[in-house]
């Protein structure tokens, strides 16, 4: 009989960033985005907006890529965040912040200003549809540099988990919804980091 792997019970330290290294990962991109000229600062925009998005929604790295105007609330008018093509082919709505929405709508008037409803939000400098690699790469290259080190789309994701297990009371249903997961026995395994672990998240992410 073929033994039974267990599902981890916590999120391992090394597969989250911690309380400094968010603002450090932020500072970084800002500096960059400043040193170059306005004209040639779309690719330090872009990296800035992806880290922001990503850090404040918990999106899988393919519902990133796979967001399109259409999704955001630029168009329709309310905080949320439309995934239509969630894990599984599930669809859902990621509730998001007024700041949060106010600064996409910056980014797309800076830097996606002619972008159709149906174009995707985050493109390639030919300006086709973003890849997987691409961004996983832009992450890793943001992480070294910055001086953080290994920085991945998933740990931004168990980031945002943290950080919104710890803001929104404990509440288990709510961070399953936003997350996007089918089994909440996988989103328990916020609720199981220590108390001090989870405290840190309350003011570091949407700054």
């Amino acid at each position: 009989m073929r033994k039974r792997i267990k599902k981890k019970q916590y999120v391992d330290p090394e597969k989250h960033l911690t309380e400094k290294q968010v603002p450090a990962i932020k500072k970084y991109l800002d500096k960059k985005a400043a040193q170059v000229r306005p004209s040639r600062a779309w690719r330090a925009l872009t990296n800035r907006a992806i880290f922001d998005f990503m850090v404040n929604t918990g999106l899988r790295a393919e519902e990133l890529i796979n967001v399109r105007m259409r999704d955001l609330p630029y168009c329709h008018g309310k905080d949320v965040v439309n995934v239509r093509r969630g894990k599984g082919d599930v669809a859902r709505m990621v509730v998001i912040s007024p700041a949060l929405a106010k600064r996409i709508k910056e980014y797309v008037k800076r830097c996606r200003k002619s972008a159709k409803p149906n174009s995707y939000l985050f493109v390639n400098e030919d300006g086709g549809q973003l890849s997987y690699r691409s961004l996983y790469s832009k992450l890793q290259r943001i992480g070294l540099a910055s001086g953080v080190g290994r920085l991945t789309p998933h740990m931004l994701r168990h980031t945002y988990a943290m950080y919104w297990y710890a803001k929104a009371d404990k509440d288990v249903l709510g961070l399953q919804d936003q997350l996007g997961h089918r089994d909440t026995e996988t989103t328990h395994i916020y609720a199981r980091t220590t108390a001090t672990e989870r405290a840190k998240w309350a003011a570091i992410c949407d700054r």
